[in-house]
């Protein structure tokens, strides 16, 4: 994730990359915070659980890593924080439970689940129609898409019509890439100067793009956008009005629905007894709370 030295842009940027992906425990602004408090073991979701999972005392989870501030880098460039970890520990705490978290990339996160290489997945993932059909999701969290541009261009780019004749960059396997490109097709219909899209493995490679010119916008989840924009002390902006409102998922295989009832069970009663909302306060994203923990919730 880091830059190479040698010029005063790659030193700048570098700088604003160790906050995003490597920043502590606190949310963007050091205020400090409340911890929801620990969880006790519901024995009935307990009971839910698959035998393996029963036996091993542990759920498998594969998550991200560079999505502030729903995932990213402690202060030891090793372990992850943020909104999700700490859902997922509440999570497992609720049904007796620990959790042990994977590192994989997005565009491998169905597959996984599907082989069963993870009992879960999350990494803000958009519970969609044609995602349903190959896992389960236990949704979450609210949220939207928005665009994220350097300082010299937030007065000319107000949507993705604005995006024609400029380079954007997505995230590999993420909704985003679909709507870059058909922008991209908008763009050539209407006989305007052609977008280009830029698609990265992770968010890092996105926010890199931008930060050095590469790329004049990154579209991404509404949440890291703002904290990106927060961060990057008046360099970037978001810009616009976010669109496509949907939940983000906890993938569970299909086959395990029990476990999605456990889950599904866990969710609610952080909701219930309002660990759920002091999470999302803690991290600064209120605004994403959901009023019921819904499987496969989101709308086409």
């Amino acid at each position: 994730m880091r830059l190479k030295a040698g010029v005063a842009v790659a030193l700048s940027l570098a700088g604003l990359l160790s906050v995003a992906a490597c920043g502590g425990n606190d949310p963007a602004d050091g205020k400090a915070t409340v911890a929801a408090p620990a969880q006790q073991k519901d024995q009935g979701l307990y009971d839910l659980l698959p035998d393996k999972i029963k036996q091993s005392g542990t759920l498998n989870i594969a998550a991200g890593h560079n999505y502030p501030p729903l995932v990213f880098l402690d202060t030891d460039n090793t372990s992850i924080t943020g909104l999700e970890p700490e859902l997922m520990k509440a999570i497992g705490q609720v049904m007796g439970v620990k959790v042990t978290f994977n590192q994989a990339s997005f565009d491998s996160l169905i597959a996984g689940v599907q082989a069963r290489r993870y009992d879960l997945a999350v990494q803000a993932m958009l519970d969609t129609p044609e995602r349903r059909g190959k896992v389960t999701f236990v949704d979450y969290f609210k949220t939207s898409s928005s665009l994220l541009v350097q300082e010299k261009d937030a007065a000319s780019v107000a949507s993705l019509d604005d995006l024609c004749g400029k380079v954007t960059a997505v995230e590999q396997g993420t909704a985003q890439v679909d709507d870059a490109q058909q922008q991209a097709k908008k763009c050539s219909a209407a006989g305007k100067a052609e977008l280009k899209v830029l698609v990265f493995p992770d968010t890092v490679g996105c926010i890199q793009a931008v930060s050095t010119g590469r790329a004049n916008a990154f579209i991404g989840g509404t949440p890291t956008v703002a904290y990106q924009a927060g961060q990057s002390g008046g360099q970037m902006k978001q810009v616009g009005q976010p669109y496509r409102f949907l939940p983000y998922g906890i993938l569970v295989n299909k086959e395990d629905q029990s476990l999605v009832k456990a889950v599904q069970g866990a969710l609610q009663e952080l909701m219930d007894n309002g660990s759920y909302a002091k999470i999302l306060t803690k991290w600064q994203v209120s605004s994403g709370a959901l009023d019921k923990a819904m499987v496969d919730g989101g709308s086409a």
